[in-house]
């Protein structure tokens, strides 16, 4: 349901995202790291960002994952005891992640999408105005914590781009971030 509410919310949009990669492309923020050596076609390139070594990407031919790594002073605890609770607590553990993974994805907007303008043609308003209806749901928030098992990542959004392009936003919720692009 969810992914189906995100594709029709992209239709509506007046442009879908475009990923405007190219194998072999440079990226102006970021320096290869290894070394004087150039990447080769069936092996990872591992990118750092110029002015922070927090900022990594990773170029496997077609694919890209970029990582940011940060401390989060204000880590939000999984709660161990969500089947146990009354449906008013459940509602407000779930809202508060809620809010804690759209401001996760304003820092992932920022991260990514500014840092390496030359690989999307995204609208960064249009990301912030329907920010909602691409967020985790509030059943999959509510699944999760039922689970009583804190997944390592949390899909934060996915969607697709018109090339095909399968992105997925990911949060470990202690402050790294992680988007994939296939």
């Amino acid at each position: 349901m969810f992914l189906l509410l995100l594709l029709c919310s992209l239709a509506i949009s007046a442009e879908s995202p475009k990923f405007l990669f190219k194998e072999g492309k440079p990226f102006a923020a970021f320096d290869l790291q290894q070394g004087k050596l150039p990447c080769k076609k069936d092996s990872p390139c591992l990118f750092f960002h110029k002015d922070s070594d927090n900022l990594r990407l990773i170029v496997e031919g077609k694919n890209i994952r970029m990582a940011y790594k940060s401390d989060d002073n204000e880590q939000i605890p999984f709660p161990k005891n969500f089947r146990i609770m009354d449906s008013q607590q459940k509602a407000e553990i779930v809202r508060n992640y809620r809010d804690f993974f759209r401001s996760e994805f304003a820092v992932m907007l920022q991260a990514f999408i500014y840092t390496v303008p030359e690989l999307f043609n995204w609208d960064i308003e249009k990301f912030k105005a329907a920010q909602d209806s691409y967020l985790i749901s509030e059943k999959e928030l509510y699944d999760i914590f039922s689970s009583r098992s804190m997944p390592a990542l949390y899909t934060v959004l996915k969607f697709k781009c018109v090339g095909g392009e399968n992105v997925i936003f990911e949060s470990d919720a202690k402050g790294s971030f992680f988007m994939e692009i296939k």
